[in-house]
């Protein structure tokens, strides 16, 4: 029997059996950090007036330093110098409204730039909820010469309810009684911050990064067992007369030193507590003595997802301290990789609190597979949670205590295993549900209310004149035929074929008949079944027949004249035949249909544009597709449709079919066969082959005070919390919201696990099980580290999806501004007056694309004004948009441009491109009249070609010695040429194409070409009509959040 390795991870901590669980923060303790006041004694309630230092404690002043007020002088504030921004003279080298440091050793006043943390002060009042971005009117301003930015103290300050904190200035007064803090179980402190860029100065309201602080205004080394005070400045000596606590530090949150909560060595306390962020220099305006002029904008200093490794970019702004026993971030992303302990700090944590899950991710290796054999599925008898690897095994191993409810349970003798000295099972090496933080169980006979079903597959073909015209039936059929050998599932597939136009054809194509034959519903707005069986046959069986039928189909509708294409009849057909089992429909349709129930209607109302009823555009307005739909969900139907419509169609309420049954909606809108077939060819043969789950159901659970608030994505839902999915596959993802039970959350580590029950193509039923561990933190600092704002903007496109639903355009592009302006002036609160000087824009490490993903985010087809993006296109993006796995949304928003007239970077190994050059900012900037690039949105692609491009090139890519006007308008990247240059970039767009749900049409476009309109809106950067440029978004967000 293998002997596990005693590694001790974070969570293990004074822990022990069979997984450790976790009871409190993770690490050994650490520096005293808490709320960055180190504990101290003195008389008086705690948490009141400590009173000023006597005369003669202070350390005396160097030969000319500024002195600065007496800390007695709480009424007034001292003289000052009139220097800078009312502030002391800078020293050579600090930026712009920078305060002086303090002599090592020393602390600056009391009562100057000194701010308690943003959870310690009074609630603030109401700010008018989204009416307006002011939220209220300003507080009282100083009557004093008070510099510019900084933060409120005694002196024209609302009055705060509670007694000052160590570090605030106020007179001194009773103690007003205190409302407890919550315990804080970590303090979370972050490496040190980068600077950009240099000094600068240019247009106001311009932004640019400032330099690195220099020397000067770097804080001393934290000295050796001192707790640094929050905002106090450089560390200062244990003062005579106020001795250290005796209370031990509070545990640190990851406890190795430069993980959260450790204080890295030559840290300061302001740096350690706050963590990592940006500084951006937002407008100019006077510089302190002896500083250069602010030169202005520095744009390619602005943090954008760009270079040689995007997708690693992306994941350096995810917390990297994630427990190796939970699942894979393809699995399960949070929002934030941690949970506030209260729904007070979740109210004032501005952004969601949520997790992205998709359970069949593609993650590069196969899943462990369990089978409990005759001990049956091992889960707690209370909550229902399965064992995973943060149960606790006690009494010898008899007895596993859940780590998301607490119930002890009682171990089947079939599973029973002894423990060591340590409390771990010893046979856990051989145990992937003990070491894996995803596996698959395999279901007894329990978790079946029937036999697993066959795959089914149910393909029904408008053959209208719409669909002959554009060619989209004989391309469905050939896409079809050339599937069928690739169908999952072997001898248990079965299939089945209705077309329709105004009316419904059946097709019986048993075995042993000489030739299919076609049934006729004469009415499709009353479909009926022609006969109760063999309307759905074996695929490997009756093999020969299916094809005869797909032949007969083309021959016998060539020259119809029929216009009409009704699609309700024919999924309510596909239902009568799958009513008894379930299965998959495919639908390839192109006509509108005009009769029957589930018509549709010219809904592209140019006068409802930008108007209250704006939005009734964006959702069906006939019941009967949610009503449906949900009849399909509940007989285990999907419902996939490949919308090819010649002109305007209701996308809203078609994909309403999809969207209750778990299904996938294709839109090909001004379909022709010549342009599109090879787009939908691979999206039919992907959708087809790829992997896929049946009759399936998912459940998220939560540990103590937690819970699933809301369910969004492409399912039905079941008894308030079970997501009824008749179909899953990997190309799709939802996301759940968190919420509360309880007003605090008891403990300091809580859990999540999604459980996904589902039959295989080959007939078994199992569970897939994904477990993580989450950290429950107190105060927002600490949300700021854990904050992954990637996936928070995945998960607020979701929310803007559904919200534009029910509201204007305007008004969702409101409340994603204000989220990120509260959030932003939630960070720069926690910083005292001379690290946010007024013209600085303060972004945390993690949080520094948020703002470009959210200008992006806007500028897409998602948000764009309704003038400029029809109502199909908008409806068919919020439909992808809800489905679309995280790394899709990211290059969707923020789409990659390579330069391939750089061929000395683009590697070819064996005939396939292997790596491609570095990504450009989306910008004008970056294209040159020489150059090539291929702009990559994962739905589509586009070759963008220079006007001073080398004839050679064209001669080389496109085999044209000799082209003409017309051939430079019609170019196509098509089969690679005998020559490097062919071979190259014809791989790069096969390379974008590889593991890519979705087909993307590869578009070349030539400099000065009318479809040149095409490309320009993808550089996001850029200002576009009405929209912000980046420069400008960033100074318009700064504005907002001072002027809040």
């Amino acid at each position: 029997m293998a002997d596990r390795p005693r590694q001790t991870y974070p969570y293990q901590q004074g822990n022990q059996p069979g997984r450790p669980p976790m009871p409190g923060m993770p690490g050994p303790p650490g520096p005293a950090m808490g709320n960055g006041v180190p504990p101290q004694q003195h008389s008086g309630p705690p948490g009141s007036f400590r009173p000023p230092q006597p005369q003669g404690m202070r350390p005396p002043m160097q030969p000319g330093q500024f002195q600065p007020p007496n800390p007695n002088q709480f009424g007034a504030p001292a003289p000052r110098p009139p220097s800078g921004m009312g502030m002391p003279p800078p020293q050579g080298g600090m930026g712009m409204g920078g305060a002086r440091p303090p002599p090592a050793g020393q602390g600056p006043p009391m009562g100057m730039g000194a701010r308690p943390p943003a959870m310690m002060q009074p609630p603030r009042p109401a700010q008018g909820g989204l009416n307006g971005m002011g939220g209220g009117p300003p507080p009282p301003q100083p009557s004093g010469p008070v510099s510019m930015g900084k933060a409120p103290t005694a002196m024209g300050a609302p009055k705060v309810t509670g007694p000052p904190m160590p570090s605030m200035g106020g007179p001194p007064g009773p103690a007003a009684p205190v409302r407890p803090l919550v315990p804080q179980p970590s303090s979370m402190a972050v490496p040190p911050r980068p600077m950009y860029g240099g000094p600068g100065a240019g247009a106001p309201s311009q932004p640019s990064f400032s330099a690195p602080p220099p020397a000067s205004m770097q804080s001393a080394p934290q000295a050796p067992g001192f707790a640094q005070g929050f905002n106090q400045g450089p560390p200062q000596q244990q003062q005579q007369g106020y001795p250290q606590s005796s209370q031990p530090a509070p545990p640190a949150f990851g406890g190795q030193m430069g993980s959260y909560g450790a204080q890295r060595p030559g840290m300061s306390g302001t740096e350690s507590i706050l963590g990592q962020f940006q500084s951006l220099t937002m407008s100019g305006g006077p510089v302190a003595p002896g500083q250069p002029a602010d030169v202005g904008v520095d744009a390619a200093s602005f943090p954008r997802p760009v270079g040689s490794d995007v997708d690693g970019v992306l994941e350096s702004l995810r917390w990297k301290k994630r427990d190796p026993y939970s699942a894979d971030v393809k699995f399960m992303r949070l929002s934030s990789n941690a949970i506030p302990n209260s729904v007070e700090l979740k109210k004032q944590w501005c952004l969601p609190c949520s997790a992205l899950i998709q359970p069949l991710a593609d993650i590069g290796k196969p899943v462990p597979v369990v089978n409990f054999g005759v001990a049956g599925i091992i889960r707690c008898r209370q909550c229902r949670t399965y064992v995973n690897p943060y149960v606790q095994f006690t009494d010898g191993g008899r007895r596993w205590k859940c780590n998301v409810c607490g119930t002890f349970n009682e171990v089947p003798v079939e599973y029973f295993c002894t423990t060591d000295n340590t409390g771990i099972r010893r046979d856990i090496a051989e145990r992937p549900e003990l070491n894996c933080g995803s596996v698959e169980y395999l279901a007894p006979e329990e978790y079946m209310v029937r036999p697993p079903m066959p795959p089914i597959y149910v393909f029904a073909f408008d053959v209208s004149y719409p669909a002959i015209a554009s060619g989209l039936l004989a391309t469905a059929i050939d896409s079809v035929k050339s599937c069928l050998d690739s169908l999952p599932g072997a001898e248990r597939t079965q299939v089945g074929i209705i077309t329709y136009d105004s009316t419904v054809h059946f097709y019986n194509m048993r075995g042993d008949q000489s030739s299919p034959q076609m049934l006729v519903i004469p009415d499709a707005a009353s479909p009926y079944l022609p006969q109760p069986d063999d309307l759905l046959v074996n695929l490997q069986e009756c093999r020969s027949q299916i094809d005869a039928a797909l032949d007969i189909i083309s021959k016998a509708f060539g020259k119809t004249q029929n216009v009409e294409g009704n699609i309700g009849g024919a999924v309510q057909s596909a239902y009568l035949v799958m009513q008894h089992v379930g299965g998959k429909m495919l639908c390839f349709q192109s006509s509108v249909p005009t009769a029957g129930e589930g018509k549709l209607r010219p809904k592209e109302d140019l006068a409802s544009y930008n108007t209250e009823r704006e939005y009734k555009l964006r959702k069906a307005e006939d019941p009967f597709f949610k009503r449906f739909g949900g009849e399909c969900n509940r007989i285990q139907m999907c419902i996939d449709i490949f919308c090819c419509p010649p002109k305007f169609t209701d996308v809203a309420s078609l994909s309403v079919y999809s969207s209750a049954t778990g299904g996938q909606f294709y839109f090909y809108p001004g379909f022709f066969a010549r342009k599109d077939g090879m787009k939908l060819k691979a999206e039919v043969t992907r959708n087809l082959t790829r992997e896929t789950g049946w009759e399936a159901v998912m459940r998220v659970r939560m540990g103590k005070g937690l819970k699933c608030t809301n369910f969004h994505g492409h399912f039905m839902i079941r008894s308030n919390d079970l997501m009824a999915l008749p179909t899953v596959d990997p190309d799709k993802a939802m996301h759940v919201d968190i919420g509360y039970e309880e007003q605090m959350v008891p403990h300091q580590m809580t859990y999540m696990q999604c459980a996904l029950l589902y039959t295989t193509s080959q007939g078994e039923r199992r569970i897939r099980v994904h477990t993580m561990a989450i950290p429950v933190v107190s105060d927002i600092g600490e949300l700021f580290k854990a904050c992954d704002s990637c996936a928070t903007s995945a998960i607020l496109s979701k929310l803007a999806a559904e919200k534009i639903r029910s509201t204007t355009i305007k008004e969702t592009i409101h409340i994603l501004n204000k989220k990120v302006i509260d959030v932003l002036k939630e960070y720069r609160q926690l910083y005292s007056t001379h690290l946010h000087p007024h013209n600085k824009l303060i972004l945390p490490e993690t949080m520094k694309m948020l703002p470009l993903l959210m200008l992006c985010m806007q500028k897409g087809a998602l948000l764009k004004s309704p003038n400029e993006v029809t109502t199909d296109e908008r409806s068919n993006t919020i439909y992808q948009i809800l489905s679309m796995p995280f790394d899709n949304i990211m290059k969707f928003f923020y789409p990659r441009m390579y330069p391939l007239h750089d061929l000395g970077q683009i590697v070819l190994e064996n005939g396939a491109v292997t790596s491609l050059p570095p990504t450009l900012p989306l910008t004008l900037n970056s294209i040159k009249d020489s150059g090539i690039y291929l702009l990559d949105n994962g739905m589509v692609c586009y070759l963008w070609i220079g006007r001073a491009i080398s004839p050679q090139w064209l001669i080389d890519v496109f085999g044209l010695q000799n082209p003409t006007p017309q051939d430079l308008m019609n170019l196509q990247v098509g089969a690679t040429l005998n020559n490097d240059t062919s071979k190259k970039v014809v791989g790069a767009v096969n390379k974008i194409r590889e593991n890519n749900i979705y087909f993307q049409q590869c578009y070349v476009v030539r400099q000065g070409d009318p479809a040149e309109a095409m490309i320009l809106p993808w550089l996001v950067e850029d200002k576009l009509q009405t929209l912000h440029s980046y420069t400008n978004y960033l100074g318009y967000i700064h504005k907002g959040i001072l002027t809040r």
